[in-house]
C-alpha cells in the first residue's frame, strides 16, 4: 500500500489533484510534485538550484496554498521548480529549504491554487485534501 501520493481528479472547469500523506510536511512534497505534474513541467537536471523562503505559521489549509503558491510564483518568475524540500518550523514561521533544477519546459499553466473546497482531513492514509488550480 502506498501511504503517500497523488492523482488527478475531475474539475469541471479548473485542475484539481487528491494528495494523501501520513503527515502534514508530506502532504506539503506530495501537493508540490502533483502541482508539477499537473503542469507537464520539464527540468534540466545538470543546473541544480537551492532556494529558501518563509510563510506565516497558519491553519495547514492556509499555509498549503501558500506554499503551493510561492512554488508557482518560483516557477513562473525564475523557471525553477523543487523536488526535495526541508522544513524548520520557527514558531510564527516557517523556513522551507528547497533543492531544485532551472525549468526547461511546461505544458500547462496555472494561475492560482485556490481554497475552493479545501478540506484538509485525516483519512485511511493519513491525511488527505483535493486541491483545485486556477488555470
Amino acid at each position: 500500500m502506498k501511504f503517500h501520493g497523488f492523482e488527478e481528479v475531475e474539475h469541471t472547469a479548473d485542475l484539481a489533484i487528491r494528495v494523501w500523506a501520513a503527515d502534514f510536511y508530506a502532504l506539503l512534497i506530495h501537493a508540490a510534485l502533483g502541482m508539477y505534474d499537473l503542469m507537464g513541467a520539464q527540468y534540466n537536471p545538470n543546473i541544480p538550484i537551492l532556494q529558501t523562503f518563509e510563510l506565516t505559521n497558519a491553519s495547514q489549509a492556509e499555509v498549503l496554498v501558500d506554499f503551493l503558491n510561492e512554488l508557482l510564483f518560483l516557477v513562473e518568475e525564475s523557471n525553477q521548480i523543487f523536488d526535495q524540500f526541508q522544513f524548520v518550523d520557527e514558531n510564527a514561521r516557517l523556513r522551507i529549504e528547497l533543492t531544485g533544477y532551472k525549468l526547461s519546459s511546461i505544458n500547462r499553466h496555472i494561475k492560482a491554487v485556490t481554497f475552493h473546497n479545501l478540506e484538509i482531513s485525516e483519512g485511511s492514509k493519513g491525511l488527505e485534501t483535493t486541491i483545485t488550480f486556477d488555470v
